[in-house]
């Protein structure tokens, strides 16, 4: 057992966003990648791999943070190499809602299983870190020094609001879990994964429960089944991704349809809902 307080004792040692000059672009194509129109934040508390961020490569050692804005590509899943880690992945999502998240554990063959330690911070912290994000954006010429200087602050703070966050609900151990948390965990999966690869059998093996609890717990917390779900977020990502001009190719791969002609049999089940989220 685990505790995780003394892996976010690591502190801010080193903060990646796309204005990062480091990273190299070579080992780019080991990496399966992803884009979706909401913020991430990956923070590493344990164990040393490397991550594709906006056509670079990192490496990813403990307390590093990677900011990864709207549309930035990156990697999606983990390497066969990849063992022995802990991650923290938060979403930024909505201006009116909190950023939430969990934390993963990778064991060997980049395997990984969520932990349903659901973590949420305040709107008021949330505003200041995206106050500070928003400016970088803002400056031309960004270096490493400047990176430093708008964002280390409020990720410190990030970091000590997880360690207040986890004391108030009494979470301190990677082993817990909390099936009270289960189904917006796997909400939040569903939607920063855009439902790519989000099977019944993939989703019972990353959470550790059956796929038969999940889809009960689901429909009972939700009102429709997971896979009602999947398209819901489908549909979301078709849309935005359509607003920005993606091809439909580029869609089809997105949302982890296996060929495009698949992909197109499914647009043409929604398309009426589709066009009406692009005419409004």
């Amino acid at each position: 057992m685990e505790s995780i307080r003394q892996h976010l004792s690591n502190g801010v040692k080193k903060i990646i966003t796309r204005h990062s000059p480091e990273g190299t672009p070579d080992g780019c194509g080991e990496f399966l990648s992803s884009t979706h129109p909401q913020r991430e934040i990956l923070y590493v508390l344990k164990g040393s791999s490397r991550y594709m961020f906006n056509g670079k490569v990192y490496d990813a050692e403990p307390g590093t943070f990677f900011l990864i804005d709207y549309w930035d590509p990156h990697a999606f899943g983990y390497l066969p190499q990849d063992h022995d880690l802990i991650h923290l992945w938060m979403q930024v999502s909505e201006p009116d809602q909190q950023i939430s998240g969990n934390f993963l554990t990778v064991g060997m063959g980049g395997e990984f299983k969520a932990l349903w330690n659901r973590v949420r911070l305040s709107l008021e912290y949330k505003m200041m870190l995206t106050r500070r994000w928003n400016a970088l954006n803002e400056e031309k010429n960004v270096t490493q020094d400047m990176i430093d200087e708008y964002l280390k602050a409020p990720l410190e703070a990030l970091l000590d609001e997880v360690r207040f966050f986890m004391s108030r609900t009494g979470q301190d151990s990677v082993a817990q879990e909390n099936s009270d948390t289960v189904i917006e965990s796997l909400k939040r999966y569903i939607r920063m994964s855009n439902a790519r690869g989000c099977s019944l059998e993939h989703l019972e093996k990353i959470s550790g429960y059956s796929r038969f609890y999940l889809s009960h717990r689901f429909r009972e917390c939700e009102g429709c089944t997971i896979g009602e779900y999947i398209d819901k977020i489908r549909i979301q990502y078709t849309v935005e991704a359509m607003k920005r001009g993606l091809r439909q190719k580029e869609i089809s791969f997105e949302l982890g349809f296996s060929t495009p002609s698949n992909f197109w049999i499914w647009l043409r089940k929604h398309r009426d809902i589709i066009d009406r989220s692009l005419s409004n």
